[in-house]
């Protein structure tokens, strides 16, 4: 018995944690919860074609926010997600980045933790988003989802509201802690634009247009903790809010407790109107 926990330690230390772990397929569609939705493709600013769900609440509304996943599956991920802002009178958009789902092709190395083009994903639904739906929308992302809803955001005058959960600070930091923590030395983009890209660097000359930011970070979490969230705060300290999860890491901020997850998100909301 010792020899065969033994071996399954060292392969657990051994196996490698990738950062991007695209899928191609989904394990389940909207339709099958009934949802209504409508899927399309929308062109990134290079012209890629991202695969995008588009979700309507039950009732009328104008508020639209947009939902970037965290690298790791694909979008039906976050059909639980799109549920709940569904309930609260928001009109979803969820897309795949390159790569992923049915999204055109793109080879995705998945010792990346992220890849530049993102940004080129992300700043073409929000122009479709403006385009066809709306002038004024929010943001919410995952893992490095969230830090491209911060980064982008800032610079989009468009975008109002931005909740980040488990975001990055900044690569140089996220690259350190990954390798004190896991002994893995992702890669990151060398040629890109920080301003578009690290939230650390954008926020501090953009986002002024912000209603709000709510920063969601597990109490746990030692790649990006409650005092790397704390420094972002100060940044916009007027309106950024910070909900510690407790007792976990980022990875299990929704799944520990989803009422109380998303109650704290419906609260930000409400009281970061225009």
């Amino acid at each position: 018995m010792k020899k065969i926990l033994t071996l399954v330690l060292a392969i657990a230390l051994t196996t490698k944690v990738f950062a991007l772990n695209p899928s191609r397929e989904y394990t389940v569609l909207p339709s099958e919860y009934g949802m209504d939705y409508k899927e399309v493709m929308i062109p990134a600013t290079d012209d890629v074609k991202l695969a995008a769900w588009i979700f309507k609440p039950a009732g009328e509304s104008k508020k639209f926010i947009i939902i970037s996943d965290d690298g790791n599956g694909n979008m039906d991920d976050n059909i639980e997600l799109v549920a709940q802002f569904l309930s609260i009178g928001y009109n979803v958009i969820t897309y795949d980045y390159r790569g992923f789902g049915k999204s055109d092709d793109f080879p995705i190395n998945k010792s990346f933790y992220i890849y530049p083009q993102f940004t080129k994903d992300l700043i073409g639904v929000v122009e479709y988003t403006r385009k066809y739906y709306t002038t004024v929308m929010d943001m919410y992302g995952i893992g490095i989802g969230a830090g491209l809803s911060l980064s982008i955001g800032a610079n989009r005058i468009e975008v109002k509201r931005v909740i980040a959960d488990g975001t990055y600070s900044s690569f140089e930091e996220t690259k350190a802690r990954y390798s004190d923590r896991d002994n893995i030395d992702y890669l990151m983009p060398l040629v890109y634009d920080k301003m578009f890209m690290e939230p650390k660097y954008a926020l501090v000359t953009k986002g002024t247009q912000f209603y709000g930011i709510l920063y969601i970070v597990g109490e746990k979490d030692v790649v990006f903790g409650p005092e790397d969230a704390k420094a972002l705060q100060k940044i916009h300290p007027k309106n950024a809010e910070i909900y510690i999860v407790p007792g976990v890491e980022n990875s299990e901020n929704f799944s520990t407790n989803k009422n109380v997850y998303f109650d704290h998100i419906k609260k930000f909301i409400d009281a970061h109107g225009a």
